[in-house]
C-alpha cells in the first residue's frame, strides 16, 4: 500500500505539473499574456504536494511547511523578475541560469528566517510590489503572441516538468518543514512556461506574461497563507479545499480585473 501511494503521488504530481505548463503555455497563445500570466498562479503544483502531505503529516508540520512555502514565494518572485529582465538581452538558457542564481540567493536567505505568517506575507507583498514597479516600464502594451505553441513541444516539456516536480516533492518529505517549504516553492512551472514562451513567441511576450505572473503569484500566497491558518482549526482536507478555493477565487478576480483595464 505504501509503495502504491508513493507511485500514485508521483503520477498525480507529474500529471498536474504537466497540465499547468501545457495549459498556461496554450492560453498565452489563445488568450494573450495577461490571462496566461494570471493562470500561472494556480496552485496546481503545490496543491497535489499538500494533498499527500496533509494525509501523512501532523497538522502542525503542514502549517509550518505552508508558512515556509509562503516565505519562499519571495524567492519565486525574484526568479520571475530575474528572467523577465534577462530575457531582454539573453536567450532562454542564459536567462534561466541567471534566474536560478537569483532564486538560490533569495531562497537561502528565506531559509534563515523564522516561520512567521505575518513575515512571509509582508515579504511577499514588498517583493511583488517592487518587482511589478521595476518591470512595468518594460512591458509592451501591444505585446502579441505569434500563434499557439505546437502540442508535441508542450507535451514534452510538460512531461519533463512533471518528472522534476514529482522528484523534488517526494524528496521534500524527508527534509523537514523548512526545507520542504523551500522546495515546494521552487518555480518549476515558471521555468518551463518562461522558456517555452520565450522560444516560441519572443522576448516581448515572455516579459508581458511574467509581468502578469508576478501579480498572479498572489494566488499562491493566498493558498499558502490560508492553508497555514486553516489546517490548525479545520480537518486537514477541508482546510486544503478551502485554501484551494481561496486561491482560485483570487485568480478569477485577477483575470476579470485584467479584462476591465
Amino acid at each position: 500500500m505504501d509503495q502504491f501511494a508513493i507511485n500514485a503521488a508521483l503520477l498525480i504530481r507529474m500529471v498536474c505539473t504537466g497540465m499547468v505548463v501545457i495549459g498556461v503555455s496554450w492560453s498565452v497563445g489563445a488568450f494573450g499574456p495577461i490571462v496566461g500570466g494570471a493562470l500561472a498562479g494556480l496552485p496546481m503544483v503545490m496543491g497535489p504536494a499538500f494533498f499527500f502531505l496533509v494525509q501523512q503529516a501532523p497538522v502542525t508540520f503542514v502549517s509550518l511547511t505552508a508558512t515556509y512555502t509562503l516565505i519562499s514565494l519571495t524567492a519565486t518572485q525574484a526568479f520571475v523578475l530575474a528572467y523577465l529582465l534577462a530575457s531582454r538581452r539573453h536567450r532562454p538558457l542564459a536567462s534561466l541560469a541567471l534566474s536560478f542564481c537569483a532564486w538560490a540567493v533569495v531562497a537561502v536567505l528565506c531559509r534563515m528566517l523564522p516561520p512567521l505568517l505575518w513575515l512571509g506575507s509582508v515579504l511577499f507583498v514588498l517583493a511583488t510590489a517592487l518587482a511589478i514597479r521595476v518591470s512595468r516600464p518594460l512591458v509592451e502594451p501591444n505585446a502579441r503572441t505569434g500563434g499557439k505553441a505546437g502540442w508535441p513541444t508542450l507535451l514534452l516539456r510538460g512531461a519533463l516538468a512533471g518528472v522534476m516536480v514529482a522528484s523534488i516533492t517526494t524528496a521534500s518529505g524527508w527534509l523537514g518543514a523548512s526545507s520542504a517549504g523551500i522546495l515546494l516553492a521552487f518555480p518549476i512551472g515558471y521555468t518551463v512556461i518562461a522558456t517555452t514562451i520565450h522560444e516560441k513567441y519572443g522576448s516581448a511576450s515572455v516579459i508581458a506574461t511574467l509581468h502578469a505572473a508576478l501579480l498572479g503569484g498572489c494566488s499562491l500566497a493566498v493558498f499558502c497563507f490560508s492553508l497555514a491558518m486553516l489546517v490548525l482549526h479545520f480537518p486537514p482536507m477541508i482546510a486544503l479545499l478551502l485554501a484551494t478555493g481561496a486561491s482560485m477565487a483570487t485568480t478569477t478576480a485577477l483575470v476579470l480585473g485584467s479584462r476591465f483595464k
